[in-house]
């Protein structure tokens, strides 16, 4: 959650005012999610190992270059900007959880290895090969050096592959050379800033894999001017039936199914 000066504090302000609780919500999806996740407490053994990770890169002192840039940047600056409050990680945990989501995991933007941590599921086999169902994209190869390197050290429990890309096609090529074929997204989690090109090209391509359940996870929806006008496109896009602003984050459900509403719950 970015609140960026007393703007950043007056959008919170109003959004606390605006929001709901569960008891002010009439789609049954969206209350049984409010019930069964967003208010529920479910332990995840997982997590001390996760925020251990998040303190030591909160607290490093070293320095990484990005790419071609030619000045070193703060590798605990970089931790600020891409981990978000736990209770954000907690609340996709329980949804994973809670509806045994077991596609395919795609994270926009690497959380330096925090995110794979909290949501890991163990590895599966099929047909004696181990199948490939968590991906970690970034633009930069050393912070994806730094994603596998947390990984390692925290043990966690599932492959997470790491790629690099310079566009949108890279990801898309990438997932579906290596996932198996016709495989659903669970979650897809957009991390990083995208122009609107790139971000509406992402979501086009989620929007025809993501499985019944699956949604699409969106941070610093409220960052911006751009960002908060980037949500009410979304909010109108056809493709998704169901969005769900919680003002830190913003889920995105297609639900063919359903009417199509817009909900703002306080949490």
């Amino acid at each position: 959650m970015n609140l960026n000066g007393l703007f950043g504090w007056l959008d919170y302000l109003i959004y606390l005012v605006q929001s709901s609780n569960r008891h002010g919500v009439h789609s049954p999806f969206v209350y049984d999610f409010a019930d069964k996740v967003l208010y529920r407490q479910l332990a995840n053994s997982y997590e001390p190992a996760a925020e251990l990770c998040r303190k030591r890169m909160l607290q490093s002192d070293a320095k990484i270059l990005l790419n071609n840039e030619l000045k070193e940047i703060s590798l605990s600056n970089l931790a600020n900007k891409r981990i978000p409050l736990a209770k954000y990680y907690r609340l996709l945990f329980r949804w994973i959880q809670y509806k045994q989501l077991g596609g395919n995991i795609i994270e926009i933007g690497s959380s330096l290895g925090v995110l794979p941590i909290y949501l890991q599921r163990g590895n599966i086999h099929y047909e004696h090969e181990l199948i490939q169902r968590f991906f970690s994209y970034d633009r930069s190869k050393k912070i994806n050096e730094i994603t596998q390197f947390n990984l390692r050290s925290y043990e966690n429990n599932e492959l997470v592959i790491s790629h690099h890309y310079a566009e949108i096609a890279d990801i898309t090529k990438h997932f579906n050379h290596h996932s198996l074929p016709n495989s659903p997204i669970s979650l897809m989690v957009i991390n990083e800033t995208l122009s609107s090109p790139e971000f509406w090209s992402l979501l086009d391509f989620a929007s025809t894999r993501l499985e019944p359940n699956g949604c699409i996870a969106i941070f610093g929806i409220n960052n911006s001017v751009e960002s908060q006008l980037r949500w009410k496109q979304l909010e109108n896009d056809d493709n998704f039936r169901v969005t769900i602003d919680l003002f830190g984050m913003g889920l995105v459900f297609a639900r063919k199914e359903q009417i199509k509403e817009a909900f703002l719950l306080r949490y």
